[in-house]
Formats: structure tokens, sequence, C-alpha cells
């Protein structure tokens, strides 16, 4: 295999296999190579192989492509050994790359040989990590063993290794302990526990915590550490040991990872110069693995055994509790942040509605609303407009929450525009739809039905916009609704419709009620709708003040939509002709 090796410069891999066709290296993040400096093009030059054959080729860069330190026209050839520079980066093209380099090289290039690993980095320089796909075939298990931990049956290392002493290991339990127990937050707790985990451990040469995300289910390294200190030194990540301990569930030891059956000869591990390691699962209340953590030996001399096995087994318990700790905390907490925001919603959203009803000679008006959620998407308003009539609106956003509730506030700003510059109420509809269609909302669409009120004459125009219709009691008791052979479709849907109004008097004693489906599609717990029959009866029986009816229609759905998962937005509108 063809391998590019990072001799100099800032690179965030060590090596890289030319695995395609075309290799494209450059500043643009979308490059196969990304070779982070502003001298550098954004794609700068590409690698290109046919039938066995590798040529470099400079992209018109600004500041050129050097092969061998001579600048480059048009395409080359690359033979082995030839040194690539590319401004401060230089690498060697290695045509036949060693094992272990092709190792190394298919485990860091992004989306190298064994494809994608499931971890991510989170606050960790990428660079400094290895993933190593090593083969780690499951090992027999006997039933009747009474650890949970499964491990390599190798003799014990020479007693006279050099463990830690008990005080240095009861100093470093009670500094995890402190530390630990200090900390809110996972992100400060974990790099302090595999710091401390190298004081209590002399052997470990490197350590590293993977964490499960909560969203994605995706392990993310929390923290590294390596004992020599140097930054350039890269911590090797098995992942099939990871994935082995996150499926299981059991801990891993292995004394000698060069005699241990369960790893490939000349596994990447070795490689690296791992002889000796442990891996445990971080386990939650129910035993499901949230994570894992690892240290490794170098040490040819020594290795852990299982009393290290079991002091970093109950190191992790401690670790686990506290991550459950933490994550319990941050959810209260964005709890907490979530509830205020969402009272500071409902308290602009209330802000929205009427603060007071209209004062009409000859006319009494009332209202309801209640959101299902915290804010909802039903809305209503009462808007005055220049030659003294009013125009009574009502709307009912698609779905409710937090979404509804913000397209209700345009809805809220829109509508009143629309009214105040239009001639008629159709006009005002018909725009405050191409609007709505317009705005990119996606597929929300809005119910609406706006009644404009002359109190001169009497007279009531009624735009519906795939609103529920109102109904209409009349002084003798006889109860209707009307405008359903005007109604159209909702807002939002057909940008260029053009929506009709219909007219009608209102007599002396009439009661007119608009309302949302959270009145007629209320639902029990036998799955029975509340329905529009139901609120004409109530309707046909109301002689009472306008405000007794809406209250009687408020406590009748209540009292029926006991199913408090199908609960939706809820508002009543009513209009009563006095004299």
């Amino acid at each position: 295999m063809a391998v590019l090796q990072i001799l100099r410069g800032q690179v965030d891999v060590l090596a890289y296999p030319i695995l395609k066709a075309c290799t494209i290296m450059g500043r643009h993040p979308d490059c196969d190579l990304v070779l982070d400096n502003a001298a550098i093009s954004r794609q700068h030059a590409q690698v290109l192989e046919s039938h066995g054959s590798y040529f470099v080729e400079d992209m018109r860069s600004r500041n050129g492509t050097y092969l061998n330190e001579k600048l480059i026209e048009g395409r080359q050839e690359l033979a082995d050994g030839d040194q690539l520079r590319i401004c401060d980066v230089t690498m060697r093209f290695d045509l036949n790359a060693s094992a272990a380099n092709i190792a190394i090289a298919s485990a860091i290039a992004p989306n190298g040989i064994d494809g994608q690993t499931g971890i991510e980095f989170d606050a960790i320089d990428e660079s400094r990590i290895f993933i190593l796909p090593d083969s780690f075939p499951e090992p027999e298990f006997s039933e009747s063993s009474s650890t949970l931990r499964r491990r390599a049956q190798l003799p014990k290392p020479n007693d006279n290794r050099a463990i830690a002493q008990p005080e240095v290991k009861l100093r470093g339990i009670l500094e995890i302990t402190r530390a630990l127990g200090g900390q809110l937050k996972v992100d400060a707790v974990l790099p302090k526990l595999v710091s401390t985990l190298f004081n209590i451990f002399p052997l470990a040469d490197q350590g590293f915590v993977l964490l499960k995300d909560t969203d994605s289910d995706k392990l993310k390294v929390k923290a590294t550490q390596a004992r020599s200190g140097s930054e350039s030194e890269a911590v090797a990540v098995s992942m099939t040991v990871v994935r082995y301990v996150m499926k299981s569930g059991d801990s891993i030891l292995s004394a000698n990872i060069g005699d241990d059956t369960r790893f490939k000869q000349g596994t990447s591990l070795t490689r690296m110069g791992v002889r000796s390691m442990m891996c445990v699962p971080l386990l939650d209340e129910e035993d499901e693995p949230l994570g894992v953590i690892q240290i490794v030996s170098r040490n040819e001399t020594m290795a852990f055994d299982e009393d290290d096995l079991d002091l970093l087994e109950s190191l992790a318990m401690q670790a686990s509790l506290t991550i459950q700790n933490a994550r319990l905390h941050e959810e209260a907490l964005q709890r907490r942040e979530l509830e205020r925001d969402l009272a500071f919603a409902t308290q602009v959203q209330l802000g929205f509605l009427p603060k007071s009803r209209p004062k009409i000679p000859g006319y009494l008006f009332g209202d309801y609303y209640e959101a299902a959620l915290s804010v909802g998407g039903d809305y209503f308003d009462y808007v005055p407009l220049p030659d003294g009539r009013l125009a009574i609106t009502i709307g009912d956003v698609a779905g409710k929450g937090m979404p509804a509730a913000l397209l209700m506030a345009r809805l809220y700003s829109s509508t009143r525009l629309q009214l105040l510059t239009s001639d008629s109420p159709a006009q005002a509809i018909s725009r405050l739809n191409s609007e709505i269609a317009s705005s990119g909302l996606g597929h929300r669409f809005i119910t609406f039905l706006c009644m404009v009120l002359n109190p001169k004459t009497h007279e009531l125009r009624v735009v519906n916009a795939g609103h529920l219709t109102p109904i209409l009691r009349s002084a003798d008791g006889t109860v209707r609704t009307f405008g359903k052979e005007h109604a159209s479709l909702p807002l939002g849907i057909v940008p260029d419709m053009t929506y009709e109004e219909m007219s009608l008097t209102i007599t002396a004693g009439d009661t007119i009620i608009a309302f949302t489906d959270g009145a007629t599609e209320a639902m029990s717990l036998d799955k029975s709708i509340f329905g529009r029959t139901r609120l004409e009866n109530l309707m046909s029986d109301a002689t009472g003040p306008l405000d007794e009816i809406l209250q009687k229609i408020t406590l009748e759905v209540t009292a029926f939509a006991t199913d408090p998962a199908t609960r939706d937005d809820l508002c009543l509108i009513g209009i009563r002709r006095s004299e």
C-alpha cells in the first residue's frame, strides 16, 4: 500500500494511506488530507493513482508544490522515497509501506480501511489518538465463574514488581473521592480521574476515558493522558477491546498482550509497544455501560494483575456514580432553564392576546384561552379598524408547543398589518395567506377565521380559511352554523389562493361562538370525541350571560377530555348582540 508519511509540519495524522484514485491535499476541510495552514491553498495538490503508478499534480496553488525540493509543473510521477513539500509540511511517499505503518495509517486516516469507528473527539486533540483495528475474538467463559470479569489465564507476574504502596493507593483513592465529590460537570471530573490513576498505578504509561453520548449513542473521548507528558505521544485506543467491554459489560485484564491467546499475533497494540492492559466498563445503575476506562503499560518486566483490576473497577464504580449524578445535575439545570424560558415564553405569548374585551354599545364579547402545554398555537384577537368596524379573528396553528407558538406570534402581527392596510376582509386574508405560504415554514398550515363586525349596520362579514364553522344561536333558541359554503383552504397551503367572504345580519339576542378544535376534538380515555353535536346542544340550552355560556363549555370539555395525552389547545370567542 502507498502511504504519505508526515515528516514535518502541523498535520492531524502521522501517516495517510493513498486509498483512492484521486487524493486531494489542501486547507479546505473537504480535502482528503487537510493541511491547516493559511499559506496552503484551499485545494493545493493531488496524488493520482493509475494502474499501480502514482503521480503528483499541483492544483494552481498560490505557493506551489515541491517534489524533492524542485517546484513541479504539470503532473510528475512519484517514486518510492520521494519527498513532497507543501509550504512547511514535508511528507515522504512510501510505495510499499511496512505493516506497522499500514496499520497506523489505516487506523487514523479519516474513513479509513476499517470504516467508521463510532468514536468522536470531544475537546481532545484528535492527532494524539490512534484508533487501532485489533482482532480480539471473544474468549471462552465458564458460567460457574464467580466474577463478571474475563481475563487471560497467564502466569502471575514477578512478585518483586514495583507496586504502589498501600498508603499511596489510599491517598490516590481519597484524592479521586475529593475530585469526584467536588465536581458537578463530567468534563471536569474525567481528566482529573485519569490523572489520578497515574498516581495509583506506577506502571501506567497511557490512559483514556471514553463516554457514550446520551443523544447520539456514539463514544466520545473525554480524557487522555501519557506518562511522559509529551504532547506528541499518541494514546492507543483498541476499538475491538472497547467494543467488547461495551457490549459485554465485562472487564479485560491482559498481563502480557504478546502471549495472550485472545489477541492476534502482531496485533497493533504490541506494535505500539503496549505490553499490559486493563479496560473496565463504567456502568449505570442498571449495569448498562456508560463508557470505558483503559490504562496500559509498556513495562517489559512488570504487569498489571488482578489486584490492580479490582482497584480499577472500584474506581470505575465511583466514577460511574459521579457521571450519573453530574448528568442528573446538568439535566436538572437544563430543565430549570427550560422552565424559566417557557415561563417567559408564556408571558410573551399572553402579551399578544387581547388585554381587554371591546366595549361597543349594544354588543357583548367573551373569550377563553388555554394552551395544552406552557405555550400553544391557538390565537385570537380583536382589531379595531379605522372606520369604526371591529375585526374578530381566531386561528389554530398546526401542532402545539414552542414551534406553534412562534408561528402564532408571527400570525398576530401579520394579521393586524393586512387588516389595517386592505380594502376588504377577503383581500386581507388572501394577502395574509400569500405571506404565510412564502415564508419558508415548511408544511405547517393555519386554520383561520376572520369576522368583521359593523356595529352601525349590524352586518358581519366572514372569511373562513379552513377553520371550524362558528355556531349561531338565535334569540328563539334556534342553533345553526354559517359560512361553510364559503370556506376555503387553510393559510399556508396554496400561495395564490383567493378567499371569498360572506355576510349575515346579527339580530338582537343572537349569540355567536367561534372555537378551535380543542373543543370539538377533545378525547376521553375510551377514545370518544366530544364532537360538534355536544357543543351545539350546549348552545341550544344556553340562556344565561355570555361569560356563563363560555364557562359551561370549557367545564364540559375539560371534564370530557380525560386523556391528557390527546389534550389540545382550547380557544373560544363569543359575540352577543344585546339590543
